[in-house]
């Protein structure tokens, strides 16, 4: 989930892509992570909704209350 947790950074503009990725790359990456599936199902629900920073908030302590 580092990766994810990376890509969710990026596209929430956190952190800058670093030289030869881009904000397209992580985007295509975190589609790639719903269609692969196997994701717990609030961050399978933040992820499809490209809801980007409530996703990465989950990552961060999925034991807090989220609102969908």
């Amino acid at each position: 989930m580092d990766g994810l947790k990376t890509d969710l950074e990026i596209a929430t503009q956190l952190v800058p892509a670093p030289e030869g990725d881009s904000l397209v790359k992580a985007l295509q990456r975190l589609d790639a992570a719903v269609e692969q599936g196997e994701l717990p199902k609030q961050l399978r629900h933040y992820l499809e909704r490209r809801s980007y920073v409530k996703a990465l908030a989950w990552l961060e302590n999925p034991e807090l209350p989220h609102q969908a």
